[in-house]
């Protein structure tokens, strides 16, 4: 484990306990800058050892993360994220997507003629992406991988929370791109009622993968520093923000922590297998029940500004 400093001012600050965590049988500390307001984890694993939390079953089984008969919402959600981005290019360009998974998005969008990459964190992950003909590359893209300001738009779909260093990997792409290019992120926000309300219990803390937690104000903040001006934010993800509430609602009633989201995984060692058959039914029928309040939920925060993810988009002012 090390101790880090606050990733956004870059400099040793004072901070306060955001909130405590578990997972397993380990517990973490999330801090929060009391001159920014940006929340980290610390003391967080350090390179070796956020391995451990990347472990086969993270990435489920085959070539998809869930069962087969999710793939069809997923690619749904991929087009209407392809769609939501595209409208600010008047002709396809070249796009970079970071953690790419299994790579529909740029699979999407090489279908409407752009140039598409990719990268991931293991040769594993990235053979995915890589079987339907994406070029992925493994680790962090390094300055000379693209031609400088060739990039059009390079993407962050719930990623930025799992980086070591945002603004470094930010202030080394940013060259890279052309001025007037798009930066896409989708990440948790800390600052929603679902956070708020689920505490260590949030589906989308994930300790100790997410290192990072995002809010509009600090992500905005982030993002201007490195000369970029926000063009949307939004807080509505039918993707992401009503299974948010789903899952943080089943952990609060004492169900095995994230059961649903491991019965949907497509993997041997999921949380699926580790439950008996009454705990599998009735999370099953909890969630039946519980899922048109967290619709409800997800449409009020959006109205409210406190989405339980957010989705926002950058532009690069100048080179």
């Amino acid at each position: 484990m090390e101790e880090t400093s606050c990733p956004l001012c870059r400099r040793r600050t004072k901070t306060s306990v955001w909130l405590e965590a578990e997972e397993g049988k380990a517990s973490f500390v999330y801090r929060r800058c009391s001159d920014c307001g940006f929340v980290f984890l610390s003391p967080r694993p350090d390179e070796e050892e956020i391995q451990e939390y990347y472990a086969h079953e993270y990435y489920g089984e085959g070539s998809h993360k869930f069962q087969s008969w999710l793939e069809a919402f997923r690619l749904f959600f991929a087009w209407n994220r392809m769609r939501r981005t595209r409208k600010f290019f008047s002709r396809p360009g070249k796009a970079l997507d970071i953690g790419c998974g299994q790579g529909t998005f740029l699979q999407l969008l090489q279908r409407e003629g752009w140039e598409c990459h990719g990268t991931e964190l293991t040769e594993e992950s990235a053979t995915r992406a890589s079987q339907r003909g994406i070029p992925v590359s493994v680790g962090e893209v390094q300055e000379d991988q693209f031609p400088p300001h060739s990039l059009d738009l390079v993407s962050f779909w719930q990623v930025l929370e799992h980086l070591r260093d945002p603004m470094k990997i930010l202030k080394g792409l940013r060259p890279l791109m052309k001025k007037g290019g798009i930066v896409a992120i989708s990440t948790p926000n800390f600052e929603s009622l679902q956070a708020k309300v689920a505490s260590g219990r949030w589906f989308h803390l994930d300790p100790p993968r997410h290192l990072c937690l995002f809010s509009p104000k600090t992500l905005e903040r982030m993002m201007k520093s490195l000369g970029f001006h926000t063009l949307e934010v939004h807080h509505f993800s039918m993707e992401q923000n009503p299974f948010g509430w789903l899952q943080s609602f089943l952990n609060l009633m004492g169900l095995p922590e994230n059961s649903l989201f491991g019965i949907l995984k497509a993997s041997s060692n999921s949380a699926k297998r580790h439950l008996c058959s009454w705990q599998k039914t009735k999370t099953l029928l909890l969630a039946g029940g519980l899922l048109p309040h967290c619709l409800f939920l997800s449409a009020l925060m959006a109205l409210f500004q406190r989405g339980g993810t957010i989705e926002a988009y950058f532009q690069l002012k100048e080179i």
